[in-house]
C-alpha cells in the first residue's frame, strides 16, 4: 500500500430521511446507524494511503451531527473530499458549513426535472425545495470565491428518460457545472428490474420496441448540448456491449478503493459493505455482503493483507471474478 494510493468510500450514516423505491438499503436488515467518533478517528489513521475520501456510503451524510468537522480532518490531511447528498438538509446554514469545510466536490441526486416526477421518486422530498437550495449553494459558492465543485447525479429509469432533454438547460438554471448520469444498476428486487433499462440490453426480445436506442440516442444529445454549454458529463454507467454477460471491468474499482460502513466494517465496495440483495438477469439472490476486516480491531495494512483481501484482488486481476462479483451490474459495463 503506497501513500495516495487508494480512494476511501467512507459512509458517515446509514441513516436516509428519504424513501426512494430504487435503494437498494431497504434489502438491507442492518442497523440505520450514524459511524462513531472513535470509529473515524481509526480511520484517519491511515488517510495518509488515501488521495481522496467520499463522504456517500448509503445514507444522507447530511444527517450525521459531526459531517462537517469529519470534511476537514480529512482536508486537513491532504485528501481529496466529495460527496453525495439528496439537498433536502442542504439549509443556508448547511451549506455554509459545507464550503467553509473545504469540501472540494458535491453530487446531489435529482432524478427527476418534472416536480411531479423527482416526488414521485425520492419520496419524502420536494423539487421546489431542493430546486431553491441548490440554486442557493451555487449562489454562496461564487460569493464566498469557493472552488467547491457542484455536480447533479441523475439516475435513468424508464419513468424520468424522457426527461433527458431538460437536464442541460436545468442544470445551467441552477449553476451546476457537471451532470453525473448513470443508469439504474443496483438492483435489489424485481421492482427495481422493472424501472431500469437492462431489461431491455439483457432480453432484447422482450418488449424493446426501440426504447433502449431511443435513450442512447438522448444521452448523445445531452452530451452534445452540456459541452456547448459548458457543462462536464460524466457517464458512471452504460449497458453490457451483448446480452452474453462478460465481465470487463467493474466500475466501482475494488483495487483502488476501500469502502467502510459507518460500523467500520472493511470492504472493497460499497455494494458488499452491508447485507443486501440482488435480483440479477431475472434470479433472485437472497442478502448478502463481503466484508473482509474491522478497521475498529484492525489496522488498515492489516486488513489489506489478509488471505481473503488477497485472493479476491488476484481474482479481479485474472478476470476470475468472485461469485459476488458475478451477479452485480457494475462488472459489465463498456
Amino acid at each position: 500500500m503506497l501513500p495516495r494510493s487508494l480512494s476511501f468510500n467512507l459512509e458517515p450514516t446509514f441513516r436516509c430521511n428519504l424513501s426512494c423505491e430504487m435503494c437498494p438499503r431497504f434489502s438491507s436488515e442492518d442497523p440505520q446507524l450514524d459511524m462513531a467518533v472513535e470509529t473515524y478517528d481509526r480511520i484517519c489513521r491511515f488517510m495518509s494511503l488515501a488521495h481522496t475520501v467520499d463522504f456517500t456510503g448509503w445514507g444522507e451524510p447530511l444527517l450525521h451531527p459531526r459531517i462537517f468537522e469529519m470534511i476537514r480532518a480529512a482536508k486537513a490531511r491532504g485528501c481529496m473530499t466529495s460527496m453525495t447528498s439528496n439537498g433536502t438538509a442542504l439549509n443556508e446554514r448547511n451549506a455554509a458549513s459545507l464550503i467553509d469545510s473545504g469540501l472540494d466536490r458535491l453530487a446531489i441526486s435529482v432524478d427527476g426535472i418534472r416536480p411531479e416526477t423527482y416526488n414521485a421518486i425520492r419520496i419524502g422530498s420536494n423539487f421546489e425545495r431542493v430546486q431553491a437550495n441548490i440554486s442557493r449553494l451555487s449562489r454562496m459558492i461564487g460569493e464566498k470565491g469557493s472552488q467547491m465543485e457542484l455536480a447533479i447525479a441523475y439516475t435513468l429509469q424508464e419513468c424520468n428518460a424522457d426527461e433527458l432533454d431538460l437536464l442541460v438547460p436545468w442544470l445551467a438554471s441552477v449553476g451546476a457545472r457537471v451532470l453525473h448520469l448513470k443508469h439504474l444498476n443496483a438492483v435489489s428486487n424485481a421492482g427495481d428490474w422493472e424501472r431500469g433499462f437492462l431489461k431491455y440490453r439483457l432480453h432484447p426480445l422482450t418488449g424493446n420496441d426501440g426504447r433502449l436506442e431511443r435513450v442512447e440516442a438522448a444521452i448523445k444529445r445531452v452530451t452534445t448540448k452540456a459541452q456547448q454549454a459548458g457543462i462536464k458529463v460524466m457517464m458512471h454507467s452504460e449497458y453490457p456491449l451483448t446480452p452474453q454477460m462478460r465481465g470487463r471491468h467493474c466500475l466501482a474499482t475494488p483495487l483502488q478503493s476501500i469502502y467502510f460502513s459507518y460500523d467500520g466494517k472493511v470492504s472493497p465496495c460499497c455494494h458488499f459493505g452491508h447485507h443486501v440483495s440482488r435480483f440479477f438477469n431475472g434470479e433472485f439472490f437472497p442478502a448478502s455482503s463481503l466484508v473482509l476486516g474491522d478497521i475498529k480491531s484492525q489496522d488498515l495494512e492489516e486488513v489489506w493483507e489478509t488471505g481473503d483481501y488477497r485472493r479476491f484482488r488476484e481474482a479481479v486481476q485474472a478476470e476470475s471474478f468472485p461469485p459476488a462479483c458475478r451477479t452485480c451490474y457494475l462488472l459489465y459495463g463498456k
